[in-house]
């Protein structure tokens, strides 16, 4: 597999990933707006701070702008000048399936295509303005059918794992991205009563993980500290962080080829690091240690994961001087 298709992989299903994400934080971030009352500030920043483009936001539409829903959900939708805006990401995710036709499934490839000229051709826009939370949902059912049909029409050797792994990652900051959500609103997560608007933010950060009915399931109270355990910790949820970490790492191993004398895999030492401290930690470790810490420990490490990945498999370093010396000892010793 020659690594410019692996990239592609690896991108197409981080991009779609993102517009799920997306989707889900503005659905949930527009009825949060009407049950409780706060700041637009409050409302809306984090949106943009979970995204990572505040600063960009900031610098086209500047500081003031934050406080406005609608310039909000539009740049986070359709702005052609963030790149993580749900048009962009969906540009992506179709061009990068268009490259490599010949990997994907015939269901596949129609069902990219007819979401993009979809979302771009008119009928996706008119939703958005007659029916914000129709549209959401619109795009966040698209992008779990795409994944759906992905899984099962697919064969499971190498492509399909760098799609997994790009996913799983992708899934994996999301996910403390929106933990984090509640620390920009309201400060540190603690043990003490919270207030009515931290519990509500609460119940909106298991909405955008579709975790409401997996939480209640089992039988804990909605605090904060519950949420946040369920949501790093809680292995057998497929967007608890620790299970994407985990199933990160099991296709990685899918993924890397045999060893060879003198080449070290960053992204394999780096996600397997992260895999550790997530299994060895605790609800009480991260509140000791501060979540907001915690969290962007993980979200850190998830980029370093990801910038290794593209440099081990989709840009190598040509072997030096050293991988020979070591090839030919190896070769010796035998």
């Amino acid at each position: 597999m020659i690594s410019r298709v692996a990239e592609s992989c690896f991108w197409l299903q981080r991009y779609m990933e993102r517009v799920d994400s997306t989707a889900r934080m503005l659905e949930v971030n527009l009825m949060f707006v009407l049950d409780v009352q706060v700041t637009a500030q409050e409302t809306w920043r984090p949106l943009l701070v979970v995204a990572g483009e505040a600063p960009r936001f900031e610098e086209i539409h500047g500081a003031a702008a934050v406080e406005d829903g609608e310039r909000v959900q539009e740049y986070l939708t359709w702005e052609r000048r963030n790149p993580s805006s749900v048009l962009n990401s969906v540009y992506w995710a179709r061009e990068n399936g268009r490259t490599i036709r010949e990997t994907l499934s015939q269901e596949m490839w129609k069902s990219l295509n007819t979401f993009w000229h979809w979302l771009s051709g008119g009928q996706g826009r008119k939703v958005y303005d007659r029916e914000r939370a129709e549209f959401y949902s619109q795009l966040k059912e698209t992008s779990q059918t795409f994944r759906g049909i992905c899984h099962d029409t697919m064969l499971h050797e190498d492509p399909f794992d760098f799609m997994r792994l790009g996913m799983l990652i992708e899934r994996a900051g999301q996910t403390a991205r929106l933990l984090d959500v509640k620390h920009h609103k309201f400060g540190p997560t603690s043990s003490t009563v919270e207030s009515a608007e931290e519990y509500a933010q609460w119940l909106a950060i298991l909405r955008s993980c579709s975790a409401t009915e997996p939480f209640l399931k089992r039988g804990r109270p909605a605090n904060g500290v519950e949420v946040a355990e369920f949501l790093l910790f809680e292995k057998p949820f497929p967007r608890s962080v620790l299970h994407c970490v985990d199933r990160a790492w099991n296709f990685l191993r899918r993924i890397l080829p045999p060893a060879r004398p003198g080449v070290r895999y960053e992204s394999r030492a780096l996600l397997e690091g992260l895999l550790k401290r997530l299994s060895s930690a605790s609800i009480d470790t991260v509140l000791a240690a501060g979540i907001h810490d915690e969290l962007t420990v993980i979200i850190d490490t998830l980029a370093r994961i990801g910038d290794a990945i593209h440099e081990d498999f989709f840009d190598p370093a040509v072997p030096g001087p050293e991988w020979q010396d070591a090839a030919e000892a190896t070769e010796v010793s035998q």
